[in-house]
């Protein structure tokens, strides 16, 4: 009996050593696979918030335990490389990565983008910005009228939003423009018809700003207070390690895209405040679900301007309750590990649910905008220069009213013939019909006005559309015209460099610049402007 009892023991003890060995071996096939899967999701994860330094050395500590050679550790120096701009480099990391791993489509998608950034890309000029703080990559030629506009405002914004938002990211920061849609489609995520039909023309991913240029649009498009709203996304992606939702990010963007022209510059265009007050009476607001997982996605023009509409006013309720400071107190929460509703009410002293209830009242108190609701035949969406048809004539087609449409037609070919006089008429008789809100009928009255050396009828005649509309182009152009022949150089010059934040590509932009720098005794911006002339003509 005592023998059984031994062998037992023995034969237990034997099972056990057995079972040991086994789980020791079957931990050395899985503890380094979860730690190596581990390691791995922690580069990615530091390169998506885009911690480079940390993601830098996450990735040195990867590739000594797992070898520089291996397909991981390729393709995260590949996606390193891309996030630092080093797209040739980054090309080539890929290619080896997924020689490795073929059967990877991710890595392969990835590729791809970064192919098409560096095919894109590999021509453009770099310019530094004055204080060094931003890098813009752009085409050689005419892009290079941008610069010194797109540097006024990003030094400023670095500055002004530093304080806004309570931090200041790590410099150079890396902007690259864009000829067309079609090129900011192929280095990004969106299809071009996304891109078209939200209005969606500007980008912050990948560790950087991408924006296209505004001679892609007939008439260019508010670009300078885009390249700043981009900006915002890059401060506060850098800020909380991209933990922020996409209506959070695009309120702060939307409230603080004019903030870099200094404090109390934040406004929303009419025609975005007419229609969120239209969905607010028709009860047909976007959800902050709907806006995930990128406004670019969202159906049409009108529904991403609603959209900014609301979150611009989510942000303004913030700041109105809780006063300075306000963004920056959401931002820290989150970084505090608060989730984005807890963080948004924290500074307002309440749930989140109570907020929307208390923000939706609010929508309904604030003041309705005196905009035209189609009486005017103006539409302010985006117009892309490859569309079909002349601009000119559908404008015209816009105008609902038939005799308002035929006197416009009659002015434009008066005035095509010299005949001014002739054409204010037929313009005032429009005017008469439809009112005076029409941005195409009031500046081409201000043009007969200063052909006739009537500056002053010019002016009046700009005044109903210039805050209604502010981003069409011509009526500042116009204003700075008829300040310029009355000597109102200072306003002349504000007016001037309105025109030239949308559509620099106008060489009279710069001409009339010139002339107002002169007046002010500024010889040296007068210079420039005359060289940017040159350079677009």
């Amino acid at each position: 009996m005592r023998q059984q009892n031994l062998r037992y023991t023995a034969y237990k003890a034997i099972a056990h050593l057995i079972a040991t060995a086994l789980l020791a071996v079957a931990c050395a096939g899985i503890l380094p696979t979860a730690a190596h899967a581990q390691s791995t999701r922690q580069v990615n994860a530091l390169l998506d918030a885009w911690r480079m330094k940390e993601a830098k050395q996450s990735l040195e500590s990867f590739t000594q335990k797992n070898g520089e050679d291996s397909a991981d550790a390729l393709y995260l120096k590949g996606r390193f490389a891309f996030f630092e701009g080093d797209y040739g480099e980054a090309v080539k990391l890929m290619d080896r990565a997924i020689a490795k791993s073929s059967d990877n489509a991710m890595w392969k998608a990835d590729r791809e983008i970064i192919d098409a950034t560096r095919e894109v890309t590999k021509s453009y000029e770099k310019h530094t910005s004055p204080d060094g703080k931003f890098i813009v990559y752009i085409e050689p030629g005419r892009d290079r009228v941008l610069l010194p506009y797109a540097f006024e405002a990003l030094d400023a914004a670095y500055d002004e939003l530093g304080k806004e938002l309570g931090h200041y990211p790590e410099t150079p920061i890396r902007v690259e423009v864009y000829p067309t849609t079609a090129t900011l489609a192929r280095v990004s995520s969106l299809t071009e018809e996304e891109i078209r039909t939200s209005g969606t023309i500007a980008l912050c991913k990948y560790n950087r700003l991408m924006i296209t240029s505004p001679k892609a649009l007939l008439r260019g498009y508010g670009w300078v207070d885009t390249l700043v709203h981009e900006y915002v996304h890059y401060i506060i992606n850098h800020k909380t390690q991209n933990r922020v939702p996409i209506w959070m990010h695009e309120g702060m963007a939307k409230y603080l895209e004019r903030r870099w022209r200094g404090d109390g510059a934040n406004r929303l265009a009419p025609s975005y405040e007419h229609l969120l007050r239209k969905r607010v009476d028709a009860n047909d607001l976007i959800t902050f679900a709907q806006m995930h997982p990128s406004m670019a996605k969202l159906p049409s023009q009108d529904d991403a301007a609603v959209a900014f509409a609301e979150v611009y006013t989510v942000m303004e309720y913030l700041r109105g309750e809780v006063g300075e400071g306000a963004f920056a107190k959401v931002l820290d929460g989150i970084n505090e590990g608060l989730d984005a509703q807890q963080a948004f009410a924290r500074p307002l002293s309440t749930t989140f649910p109570e907020f929307e209830k208390k923000w939706q009242a609010y929508l309904k108190t604030r003041p309705r905008v005196d905009f035209p609701d189609g009486e005017t035949g103006f539409d302010e969406k985006l117009r892309f220069k490859d569309e079909n048809g002349d601009a000119a004539l559908t404008d015209l087609k816009q105008i609902p009213k038939p005799a308002a449409r035929d006197h416009v037609h009659l002015g434009q070919m008066l005035q095509t013939r010299s005949r001014y006089k002739a054409a204010i008429v037929q313009y005032q008789k429009a005017a008469a019909l439809m009112g005076d809100k029409n941005p195409l009928l009031q500046t081409r009255m201000a043009q007969c006005f200063m052909a006739i050396d009537r500056p002053k009828d010019a002016l009046l005649a700009l005044e109903p559309v210039r805050d209604t509309y502010p981003s069409y182009v011509v009526t500042w152009l116009e204003l700075g015209r008829a300040q310029i022949a009355n000597k109102q150089w200072s306003a002349a010059r504000d007016n001037l460099l309105e025109a030239a934040r949308i559509n620099p590509f106008d060489p009279e932009v710069h001409e009339l610049l010139a002339k107002a720098y002169e007046g002010l005794g500024q010889k040296e911006l007068a210079a420039r402007e005359r060289k940017l002339r040159a350079l677009v003509m």
